[in-house]
């Protein structure tokens, strides 16, 4: 450890050029942007790892381009941000496509009007999407996700030196895509409910021509929320193979989308 006052200009300028990447990413990142998760605790911690990181990344090298860089100071900054949350948000592409395959689930199961507060995700959700949520964020811990996040943050200062004034933009073009990739994995993740309610619905409505004195609404109400919960039961061991593949894809993407800026 070290002591900050003991710091001369330039590495001043180094320390806070870090720190602007851990606390842009620490605020936008999956499982530690929750607002459940204090402000201050954020904070706390993105000074912390700033602390852990300084001194492995503050080399002679880094110093004197910082020192030849000083009237650039605000773009080196701006770049640090925008890095920082840009990894954070490829984090959180793995927790929006189970939101996404959640809220598809329940619109079919004629749950969507059960909204409830999602920590998570920070806006309002229904009772299915919390569900999957909260099992993929227990899967998510399992597994040591945190570790590769913080892992990869790390990564990011050997991959990315702080004292870069460009970068390639290829890389933000892929997240486009990844994003389109993530969305047909949200879907796939909901099918098979979606697909059984797609044929209950076909069911109803053969039921409703052929017996027109049954009231539909109610009737099938109950049965569809029922047969809705034991699909999506039956189908959990399933929803969590993808949701490991789900992981391993996103911490995949990750490091590439770091060797391409």
């Amino acid at each position: 450890m070290f002591s900050i006052s003991q710091l001369n200009e330039i590495q001043v300028l180094v320390f806070a050029l870090i720190l602007l990447r851990m606390t842009a990413f620490v605020f936008s990142a999956a499982v530690f942007n929750s607002p459940s998760f204090p402000v201050h605790a954020k904070v706390l911690f993105s000074v912390v790892l700033t602390m852990l990181m300084f001194k492995s990344v503050a080399t002679n090298k880094i110093i004197a381009q910082i020192s030849e860089q000083q009237d650039q100071i605000l773009i080196l900054a701006v770049m640090e941000l925008l890095i920082g949350l840009s990894l954070g948000f490829l984090t959180r592409i793995y927790f929006f496509a189970i939101s996404m395959a959640g809220e598809l689930i329940s619109v079919s199961m004629g749950l969507g009007q059960a909204q409830m507060f999602n920590p998570m995700m920070g806006n309002m959700g229904n009772a299915i999407e919390q569900f999957l949520v909260f099992l993929a964020t227990l899967l998510y811990f399992a597994i040591n996700g945190h570790h590769n996040l913080i892992y990869g943050l790390t990564e990011s200062f050997r991959t990315i030196e702080i004292a870069r004034l460009s970068m390639n933009t290829e890389g933000f073009a892929s997240v486009v895509y990844l994003a389109q990739k993530f969305f047909v994995i949200g879907i796939q993740i909901a099918a098979p409910v979606l697909i059984s309610m797609i044929v209950v619905q076909v069911g109803v409505g053969l039921l409703s021509r052929a017996v027109p004195q049954i009231n539909v609404l109610t009737t099938t109400a109950s049965i569809t929320v029922a047969l809705g919960f034991v699909i999506l039961f039956i189908s959990l061991p399933l929803i969590i193979f993808q949701l490991t593949g789900i992981i391993d894809l996103t911490n995949a993407e990750f490091f590439r989308f770091l060797r391409q800026i």
